[in-house]
């Protein structure tokens, strides 16, 4: 089982995310992870570019979007972006990818709403069949690419690995056609353990196996469990009750929830023990990458610090041996 971190990724970040991330590397985590939304002062609006910066400091760590929106990216971009970070990393790009959900984002790109499925599955055939080297003549409706191939390729072969998120059919669906399904942090265990059973099943349809997926969740450890859940109540009401709320979110759109019922059955907190437990259950749903949301909004950076230290010391560990 493998454990990443998305760092500090909005305001003034850059000095405070490289502790971060540099710590996380230091105490056992493999990964670092960079979402994306636009025109909010939640998320950064260039994972590619932020994780370019990035990976200088944590050679060898996996880095990774969770997620990019990629219907907003003209596909040579993505692929062309994705190449350059892959050799940045020494081969450690995975392409965490989804179709988006925030109408603001694709206002602001000029994208239609209702052509987000579309572009996303003319993307994703052409990224993948730029980045092992074809040269490629491609007639879609979206996109079109006349004996075009794309210099310089990314190191990883046969291509960087594609995560696809997501929670409804047609996007689970489109995870088991590529390399993983990658679900966010906002859905109940209860929900995940519901859609892993339709990925399980369109796995089977398309002749895979399944192997696991990777799951992002909100993680915040402490010395013990009223320490833990005492931090996380300012950022879980700004982040859940302010934003996601308020969001169009198929989950968490629109409802007004208290903070018990934003945390039941959907975040990791507690002491290290505690925690252990919460991860072991994940471990045995088939989770083989964890990605942890673990700078939440609001929460100081020395306690950010003290949660990945936390984590990388004494929960890591559990799972090596």
């Amino acid at each position: 089982m493998k454990f990443g971190i998305v760092p500090r990724e909005w305001g003034d970040f850059y000095e405070e995310s490289v502790e971060q991330c540099i710590l996380a590397k230091k105490v056992g985590f493999d990964s670092i992870w960079v979402e994306e939304h636009h025109g909010n002062e939640l998320y950064l609006p260039s994972p590619i570019t932020a994780l370019a910066g990035l990976s200088q400091h944590v050679r060898g760590m996996e880095v990774g979007t969770a997620v990019a929106v990629l219907p907003l990216y003209h596909p040579v971009r993505f692929a062309s972006d994705g190449a350059i970070l892959d050799i940045l990393s020494g081969g450690k790009f995975i392409a965490g990818v989804a179709v988006g959900y925030r109408e603001n984002d694709f206002k602001i790109f000029g994208v239609d709403l209702a052509e987000r499925a579309g572009r996303m599955n003319e993307s994703l055939e052409i990224i993948s069949r730029l980045w092992q080297g074809e040269k490629l003549d491609f007639a879609g409706k979206y996109f079109k690419l006349t004996n075009f191939k794309l210099e310089p390729q990314p190191i990883t072969k046969p291509r960087p690995p594609i995560w696809v998120g997501g929670w409804v059919d047609q996007a689970i669906e489109r995870a088991a056609r590529w390399d993983l399904w990658f679900p966010g942090p906002v859905g109940t265990i209860t929900y995940v353990t519901q859609g892993l059973e339709k990925y399980k099943a369109y796995l089977s349809k398309y002749g895979k196996e399944f192997r696991g997926f990777a799951l992002m969740r909100e993680t915040h450890v402490a010395d013990s469990d009223e320490i833990a859940f005492k931090n996380i109540e300012e950022p879980i009401k700004h982040m859940y009750g302010e934003d996601y709320s308020k969001s169009t979110h198929p989950l968490l759109g629109r409802k007004e929830l208290t903070i018990q019922e934003w945390a039941e059955d959907r975040f990791i907190a507690g002491s290290p023990s505690s925690v252990i437990e919460q991860v072991d259950k994940l471990k045995k749903l088939g989770v083989i990458h964890l990605v942890l949301r673990i700078s939440l909004r609001k929460l100081p950076h020395k306690k950010v610090m003290e949660s990945i230290r936390l984590f990388g010391e004494k929960v890591i560990p559990y799972f090596r041996d």
